[in-house]
């Protein structure tokens, strides 16, 4: 499809008949990333306290937690006012989900959910206004490395891909807005000469991905005699992981020394922050407050801190001082790209892992999580593959509200995503271990471990 269309017409049409003002809050980061930090100030100021007060009018949730801090945001004088605020705790979020989401919402509910950096599955809402913003920082950034909205992306993303009408509609869309998703849960050495066949028929601008999958898919085409630098991308977005150096300067070099760009959120975060051609994590301003926090206390910069973030255009469900259990640093001065936007930097976050299944195939650990993270009543979970065909499942649950067949569920999901032969062994635990880190891996692949 031709991008100028794409551009002026098309997409722009399907975020109307969506509902979402996606376009005209892209021409205001456009405005708002050229002003000064005390303007961008104001503009946060004035938002964070348009959603308080919605979240005291509108939220059950809410108006009981700030009765029970006497915190009144009429009154906010400025933004470091919120710390009086108790933090959101994604434990708070499970159990308060019915009182915390705005049941006139313009547009509905979108329902989504996560198995969490922590393993812990989190079902969260969207509205259409939060849609609308995200999309519109998105290709903000996207802009900041000369692609524009139009130009061919492909997806190297971990959607799995059904056969269902909303799918076959999604596919659609994609190819009339010029995107293409290829499942990163099916690249193998078996399939990886087809899955290239389709990036050079599709010739992408730019590639939007998992660091690892991205490497991984290099790897295995070089290995198969094929030149990814031959499919002409100009710069790869990374996403979802923490992104090592290494990752880094593979990815460039198997793709012809192009750029890669990195961004910082989740999916019931969002789009935070995102690198530029300075190699500066720019937050979002216009669409945060975003803290670091070290023992409930703020940090300097230089020093770690747990990120807990504000989401100012999440009204539907409004997130307010949500510790997300990743970590990083404030970031310093003002960046010579000339974005008026804060930083932040050493973003630690959390990784991901692959499992191997016996005929060969590396997936991404989605590829498994989605499986047990969908299934009610999961509190916590961890995936181990301990051998090829030796698979186990620790779950903490909800008693009353795990189904009576949630362990046959998982068996059967994991096999059908590595293959019946997969030993898969389900077994329901009263918390779940941690790593020598303190941190927790909700995948763990042994057999990944030992390399291509």
């Amino acid at each position: 499809m031709n991008p100028y269309l794409v551009r002026k017409v098309i997409y722009p049409f399907h975020e109307q008949i969506m509902g979402r003002k996606t376009f005209e809050h892209l021409a205001e980061l456009e405005r708002l990333q050229s002003l000064s930090p005390a303007q961008i100030e104001e503009v946060r100021f004035r938002k964070l306290r348009e959603l308080l007060i919605h979240a005291q009018q509108n939220i059950p949730f809410y108006a009981d937690r700030f009765t029970h801090a006497g915190f009144e945001p009429q009154k906010m004088q400025a933004i470091d006012d919120i710390r009086r605020l108790p933090f959101l705790t994604k434990a708070e979020i499970k159990q308060n989900i019915d009182r915390m989401t705005w049941k006139d919402s313009p547009g509905g509910l979108h329902r989504y959910n996560t198995g969490g950096s922590s393993g812990e599955p989190l079902i969260f809402y969207f509205d259409k206004r939060r849609q609308a913003w995200d999309k519109a920082a998105r290709m903000l950034t996207h802009r900041w490395w000369g692609v524009d909205v139009g130009d061919k992306e492909l997806y190297l993303w971990g959607s799995p891909v059904e056969e269902t009408r909303q799918d076959r509609m999604k596919e659609l869309r994609d190819k009339l807005t010029n995107e293409l998703l290829i499942s990163a849960f099916e690249v193998s050495q078996s399939n990886v000469g087809a899955i290239f066949a389709a990036m050079q028929r599709f010739q992408p601008d730019c590639l939007f991905g998992y660091p690892s999958t991205i490497d991984l898919f290099a790897q295995m085409a070089k290995k198969q005699g094929l030149d990814p630098a031959s499919l002409g991308i100009s710069v790869v977005f990374s996403t979802a992981e923490l992104l090592y150096d290494h990752q880094r300067k593979a990815i460039s070099e198997q793709l012809g020394g192009i750029p890669v760009a990195d961004g910082y959120g989740s999916r019931e975060g969002g789009f935070v922050s995102h690198e530029c051609r300075e190699g500066r994590y720019h937050v979002m301003d216009p669409n945060y407050v975003v803290e670091f926090i070290q023992e409930d206390q703020p940090v300097p910069t230089g020093e770690d801190g747990e990120i807990v973030l504000t989401h100012l255009d999440a009204w539907g469900m409004p997130l307010i001082r949500y510790k997300t259990g990743d970590v990083a640093q404030p970031g310093e001065g003002a960046c010579s790209c000339g974005c008026g936007f804060s930083t932040m930097q050493a973003i630690r976050g959390r990784t991901t892992d692959f499992v191997v299944t016996p005929d060969g195939r590396w997936q991404h650990a989605l590829s498994v999580i989605y499986i047990v993270r969908d299934i009610e009543g999961v509190d916590e979970f961890k995936i181990i593959q301990h051998e090829l065909e030796d698979v186990e499942v620790l779950v903490k649950t909800i008693p009353e509200r795990y189904p009576t067949d949630g362990a046959e569920r998982i068996v059967a999901g994991i096999q059908k995503r590595m293959g019946d032969s997969v030993r898969v062994r389900v077994n329901l635990v009263d918390s779940i271990p941690r790593e020598a880190s303190g941190k927790h891996r909700y995948v763990v692949s042994k057999v990944a471990h030992k390399g291509l």
